[in-house]
């Protein structure tokens, strides 16, 4: 009789850690965080106690300054005369330094407010194209003894001043020319300021006339215009003379300018 028997299989090892060991291991894990987190609360909340303290130790400190000070006006209290005096010295250069700084403010603050309020300076100086001798209407160089203060005020076509505000301008002229005898009955030289207005046509501003007297071949004399009249936004100003060929275009013989008020 053959017996047969069977071994029972082995058991199967267990590889992962212990239900214990991972319990402890989260744990530690949470504790750790809401150590990390409880710390940084801890540091905000000592950073702003820190604040709080210096800002107390500071008003402590003023008012101690200001109780000794009075002490030394009164004359009370134990303090020698030095120390009396060294505080009153520093406290009269504080409130000096205070009022100065104020004083400072103050003048910038007026300075700021008074240079806004200011307008623009507009000016205009220019001297004669010796380029052109036959227009009635005098032109003007773009280069040389050539003014232009602001954008406000420019010379358009080489002819005329044109301004871009309103107000009252002094405006001047002068024409210096060739007065020779000629022959009897010559007209006489005159020389005009005009005016062209966008809401107005054309007008004379000034006017003068000089004479052709003089015996010599060409004897110069010169003419000079100017007055203060109103502008409007837009407006021009030009120099009309009757005969352009005796205009003297030299250096600084015939000019024309503006001046805002």
């Amino acid at each position: 009789m053959i017996e047969t028997y069977s071994q029972p299989s082995p058991r199967s090892v267990a590889t992962g850690p212990p239900v214990g060991m991972k319990i402890f291991m989260y744990l530690l894990t949470v504790f750790l965080i809401a150590q990390m987190i409880g710390s940084a609360f801890f540091a905000v909340y000592l950073h702003r106690r820190l604040d709080k303290i210096d800002e107390e130790r500071n008003l402590h400190e003023d008012f101690v300054f200001m109780k000794m000070i009075q002490r030394c006006t009164k004359g009370e209290g134990s303090l020698s005369l030095l120390n009396c005096e060294e505080i009153r010295s520093q406290f009269e250069g504080f409130v000096k330094g205070i009022m100065l700084n104020e004083e400072t403010k103050k003048t910038e603050k007026t300075f700021e407010m008074q240079k806004g309020d200011q307008e623009p300076r507009i000016a205009a100086h220019v001297i004669s194209d010796a380029s052109s001798k036959t227009a009635s209407v005098l032109q003007w160089a773009e280069k040389g003894y050539y003014t232009m203060s602001t954008k406000l005020v420019e010379l358009k076509y080489k002819k005329q001043l044109t301004v871009q505000r309103q107000g009252f301008y002094y405006i001047y002229a002068q024409v210096t020319f060739c007065a020779n005898q000629g022959a009897l009955g010559q007209v006489p030289f005159i020389a005009s300021i005009c005016l062209r207005s966008p809401s107005e046509s054309e007008r004379i501003l000034l006017r003068a006339t000089n004479t052709h007297s003089s015996t010599k071949l060409c004897g110069q004399q010169t003419i000079h215009l100017g007055g203060v009249f109103e502008l409007q936004p837009g407006a021009s100003v030009f120099v009309n003379v009757t005969d352009p060929s005796l205009v003297n275009h030299g250096t600084g013989f015939t000019s024309f300018g503006l001046l805002k008020l």
